[in-house]
C-alpha cells in the first residue's frame, strides 16, 4: 500500500529569523545536544523535519524572550500567521534562592556562565530542587484528567499535537540561542545571570567588612612591580604581532553562527570578508605604525 506524500507548504519571503547551523548543532556543545535530544525525545515524527524545516526556511517572523516567558509568529500554510507562547516552569522563590547562592558560593562556576560555558553541576541543581533544565517529554504531574508539563505550549495553529512543527521551529531557534549563550537556559528557568553577579559582589563585601585591612604597600615594591608588567604587556604585543597572520578568523570561528540572524548568507561569512581586510590594519595600528584608513 503506497503511501500518499504532502509536500510542505511554506509562504516564501516571509524574511523571519533563520537558523544557521541545525545540522552540526547537535554535535556542539554538551547542553545544545541534550537540548535537541530532549526535543527528539517526545517522539515527534514528521512534525520535526517540518518543524526544522520552517527555522530554515525563516518562517518564524518575530521571537521574543522575557525570562521563562517566550512569544513568537510563525507564518504558516494560512494568510494570517500563527501565535504561539511557551511558559516554562521556574522554581519557586526559595528553591531559586538556594540555587542562585550555590552558584554565587562558587566563583568558577560563574565564572564559567560568563564565559558561555555551562557547567554540569548547574543541571544537577535544578534536578536536586525538582525542575528539569532542560524540556522533558514526561509530565511533572500526572493525572488521568489532566498532566503538568515543564513547558506550557500553545498554538494558534488547528494542529492539536504538542508541540506542533511551529512550536518545534521555535525550539530549534531558541536551540541555537542557547548553544551560543547557555545562560538563557538559566533565563527560562527564571534565573537571570545580573542576579548572580550581584549576590556573589554581596558576598564579597561582606568577606571584605569581616576581615582586617591589608598593611600599606612598599612604594619601591609597587613601581618594580608596575615595570615588571609593563614589560610583560610589551612582550605579549609582541607575541600577538607574530601570530595575527597565523590565525585567520580565528575569533569568528570561536563566535559561532549568531542567534537570530535574519539574513539570507551567514553573518559568519559575511563578516570574515571583511575581517580578513581589517586584519593587517590592526596589525600595523598594534605595531604603532601610521594607518590609513580613507581607503
Amino acid at each position: 500500500m503506497s503511501k500518499k506524500r504532502y509536500p510542505l507548504r511554506v509562504a516564501r519571503g516571509a524574511h523571519g529569523i533563520r537558523a544557521q547551523d541545525l545540522r552540526t548543532l547537535a554535535r556542539t556543545v554538551w547542553w545544545a545536544r541534550r537540548w535537541i535530544a530532549s526535543l527528539e525525545a517526545m517522539r515527534l515524527g514528521p512534525r520535526f523535519g517540518r518543524g526544522r524545516q520552517y527555522a530554515v526556511a525563516g518562517q518564524v517572523t518575530e521571537l521574543v524572550l522575557e525570562g521563562p516567558h517566550v512569544e513568537a509568529t510563525v507564518v504558516g500554510s494560512r494568510e494570517a500567521p500563527y501565535r504561539l507562547t511557551l511558559d516554562f516552569t521556574t522554581p519557586d522563590s526559595a528553591a531559586r534562592e538556594r540555587i542562585a547562592a550555590a552558584i554565587a558560593a562558587e566563583p568558577m562556576m560563574l565564572g564559567r556562565l560568563l564565559t558561555d560555558d555551562l557547567p554540569t553541576e548547574i543541571e544537577s541543581l535544578f534536578r536536586t530542587e525538582g525542575i528539569p533544565l532542560f524540556p522533558q517529554a514526561e509530565p511533572l504531574v500526572w493525572s488521568p484528567t489532566k498532566s503538568v508539563y515543564d513547558v506550557k505550549m500553545h498554538c494558534s495553529c488547528p494542529d492539536w499535537a504538542r508541540p506542533c512543527k511551529h512550536l518545534v521551529a521555535v525550539m530549534l531557534l531558541l536551540g541555537e540561542e542557547i548553544a551560543q549563550r547557555p545562560t538563557t537556559l538559566l533565563s527560562l528557568r527564571g534565573i537571570e545571570v545580573e542576579d548572580l553577579v550581584l549576590k556573589i559582589e554581596d558576598l564579597r563585601l561582606k568577606i571584605k567588612s569581616s576581615t582586617p585591612q591589608s598593611p600599606i604597600l612598599n612604594p619601591q615594591s609597587s613601581i618594580f612591580n608596575l615595570q615588571s608588567s609593563i614589560f610583560n604587556l610589551q612582550s605579549s604585543i609582541s607575541n600577538l604581532q607574530s601570530s595575527i597572520s597565523n590565525h585567520q578568523s580565528s575569533i569568528l570561528k570561536r563566535l559561532g553562527p549568531i542567534p537570530f540572524w535574519r539574513g539570507t548568507v551567514r553573518c559568519v561569512d559575511s563578516l570574515a570578508r571583511i575581517y580578513g581586510r581589517c586584519q593587517p590594519v590592526a596589525a600595523d595600528a598594534s605595531a604603532g605604525k601610521s594607518i590609513d584608513l580613507r581607503g
